[in-house]
């Protein structure tokens, strides 16, 4: 996504979530939110009419009526009249993500990628969202992927900060040493 596009994005994220008062609107909105960007990602003839540059605006307009009046709140749906109008409806997809974002900030929620060798199960992965928590004193989500080549340990990538506690990287870094290190100056 290009620089322009996160600025887009967040102009348009930020009044929406500032326009919610109450913590209940705002798991109400984030819901519908979300359940637009899957109608607009599963259903491309809808994306296509929605966004194309041919179909008239009140064309526009009346089909988000038929389709959302009355399956959301009066915010939302005003939201989705305001993007046609000024013609980003095209960032939908960005903005959600700008949105999220914003809605995991008001909840005190951090996003962490987690990669293990293994599946570590419910157990092992609760203590480690906790510890996780503790330790970055904000309430982790945590979005799991097994990849065996890192061989045994954790990679926790938080923003833009990496915590490698993998097997693979000690294998590295100690392969490392015993190359730089000349045999005769090896302790046992």
């Amino acid at each position: 996504m290009s620089l322009a596009d996160q600025v887009v994005s967040a102009r348009y994220a930020e009044p929406l979530i500032g326009a919610i008062e109450d913590p209940g609107q705002l798991d109400e909105v984030n819901e519908e939110i979300l359940a637009i960007d899957a109608v607009m990602r599963e259903n491309p003839q809808f994306k296509g009419f929605v966004e194309g540059p041919s179909v008239a605006l009140e064309d526009k307009h009346g089909l988000v009526d038929k389709v959302f009046t009355g399956r959301l709140s009066q915010l939302t749906l005003d939201y989705m009249h305001l993007l046609l109008n000024k013609h980003r409806i095209d960032h939908f997809g960005q903005i959600v993500k700008a949105f999220t974002r914003l809605v995991e900030e008001r909840r005190n929620q951090l996003r962490v990628r987690v990669t293990t060798a293994v599946d570590l199960g419910a157990d092992v992965m609760d203590r480690l969202k906790r510890a996780l928590d503790s330790s970055l004193g904000k309430d982790c989500i945590l979005d799991t992927t097994v990849d065996s080549r890192i061989i045994g340990g954790v990679v926790a990538v938080v923003g833009d900060r990496i915590i490698d506690g993998s097997l693979r990287t000690a294998l590295d870094e100690l392969g490392k040493d015993l190359i730089a290190t000349p045999l005769n100056q090896r302790t046992v």
